[in-house]
């Protein structure tokens, strides 16, 4: 009987404190518990009634643990049917403590201790609770938005590698472990990825995270994380944002290391092409971006030498099939493309593709042409003529620009441009720049004979409809006054 009221009188001492959130008494009060629990202390009959405090606090469980009063474990295989209880140790781990040394401790213990047990390898129910806690963790972390990722909040994230409370060995595994998860974190499709790629410089969403995952990539031997971004069996259903964000950070911490890359994209580009599989060409050209993106040579430049090193002279597009296969991926990607420059150096440097096939070939080269046309700013024709006359009136010679547009952009120059400078109008009797560059250009061949007539008699018929409609008693009036 002893043993029983022994146990409920320091389950009641200890309910009372956390009732009353006496934590400055906690300790105290754990101590004279220390003190009653001798070799016939009812342990269950204590923990049933400590369990029944309500809302309990997952700062007081942590407490009794490392007061060694009540084992964590048993806790957490208590509440691990317990979503709200699990979700409370998540957020105690994100939590910013602001500045505060206790909450930091039980923060940083709680976090070690959970990877400790998720990646102990025993079997035991207690891994498998924490690893379900980590992954939740980890999740939570991905999701944090840049505004959220505080220096505070990330603070015991970042002490999980040189507080000493995690065994090297473990710390490697929950590297490995964070990664795949951050791959698998949301389902975001490729083509979504190649439009920020880009912005991968910014800290803007995913690329916030990249600090972060920075420091776990460093973690890792280069080759793992290789094996990681060339894993066949993460090019489906994963966070391709973040995909981009784990590479660009490799690019960054191994960066004399970035050869293991470029030998393992060709590996990737071979096999896309022995098993025409597009996912695996696109996925290749994108790594080739992100790489060509820390290139000292401008991107465009860099990413076309890529290209061009991989492509231009490959055994891939000499034949039918295999050069279908790849026109077919590279035109998927040019309505997502934004960077004009990529795309004229493209027309500007070609693949050498054989005479027979060029056809399918140029069926890309249109569609470059008629991306770069719908991302070019559109100026106004009126607006050109405007600033070409004023170089026409200041030099006396026709602008380069239209010699190269009645050549290069021929449909443009007849159909846009020449219609808006040819406007009928009541020409002046002594002929202004306007009249001067149109005569020049019919002279110089760049006004068809057809369509400069056309246009002197539609001038002619205007100045002859304002004559008709004077009225001549008023020229007279105007005359006598």
């Amino acid at each position: 009987m002893q043993n029983i009221q022994s146990s409920l009188v320091a389950a009641k001492m200890l309910r009372n404190a956390m009732l009353n959130k006496e934590e400055f008494s906690l300790i105290r009060i754990c101590m004279d518990i220390k003190a009653m629990m001798n070799w016939d202390f009812n342990f269950k009959e204590f923990m049933d009634a400590v369990y029944e405090v309500p809302d309990i606090k997952i700062e007081f469980l942590w407490k009794l643990h490392v007061l060694q009063i009540l084992p964590f474990d048993v806790s957490l295989i208590r509440f691990r049917s317990e979503t709200a209880n699990l979700e409370d140790i998540c957020n105690l781990c994100l939590m910013d403590t602001a500045e505060d040394e206790a909450s930091e401790f039980v923060q940083l213990g709680l976090i070690s201790y959970l990877t400790n047990k998720a990646f102990s390898g025993n079997g035991e129910e207690i891994e498998k609770v924490c690893l379900s806690i980590i992954r939740n963790f980890l999740k939570e972390l991905f999701l944090l938005k840049p505004e959220d990722m505080t220096k505070r909040r990330m603070k015991i994230f970042f002490s999980l590698w040189k507080c000493g409370l995690i065994e090297n060995k473990t710390l490697l595994e929950f590297c490995i472990y964070s990664v795949h998860q951050f791959l698998k974190n949301q389902n975001v499709a490729m083509m979504e990825a190649f439009l920020i790629q880009e912005r991968c410089n910014s800290h803007d969403e995913p690329f916030h995270m990249t600090f972060m995952m920075e420091k776990i990539i460093k973690s890792l031997k280069p080759d793992d994380v290789v094996c990681i971004l060339f894993d066949s069996n993460v090019e489906s259903t994963i966070n391709w944002k973040n995909y981009l964000v784990i590479l660009e950070a490799f690019v960054r911490t191994h960066d004399n290391e970035c050869k293991i890359i470029l030998r393992s994209n060709e590996e990737l580009v071979k096999r896309s092409f022995q098993q025409l599989d597009q996912s695996a060409l696109k996925k290749a050209i994108i790594i080739g971006r992100q790489t060509a993106l820390h290139s000292k040579e401008p991107f465009s430049m860099a990413y076309n030498q890529w290209f061009l090193n991989q492509f231009g002279d490959s055994l891939y597009i000499k034949n039918l099939q295999y050069i279908s296969f790849f026109i077919q991926v590279l035109c998927e990607f040019v309505p997502y493309e934004r960077n004009i420059g990529i795309m004229k150096v493209s027309l500007e440097r070609p693949l050498t593709i054989a005479s027979e096939y060029q056809f399918i070939y140029n069926d890309y080269t249109v569609l470059l042409k008629t991306r770069i046309k719908d991302l070019e700013p559109q100026i106004e024709p009126e607006d050109v003529i405007s600033k070409l006359l004023s170089v026409y009136q200041d030099t006396g010679k026709v602008p380069s620009y239209v010699m190269e547009a009645s050549l290069m952009q021929k449909q443009y120059f007849l159909n846009v441009f020449l219609p808006v400078l040819l406007r009928p109008r009541i020409a002046p009797t002594f002929p202004d720049v306007r009249e001067r560059f149109i005569e020049e250009l019919h002279r110089i061949g760049k006004i068809p004979g057809v369509i400069f007539q056309k246009y002197k008699t539609a001038c002619d018929q205007k100045k002859q409809k304002l004559l008709a409609g004077i009225d001549v008693d008023c020229i007279i009036m105007d005359e006598d006054i």
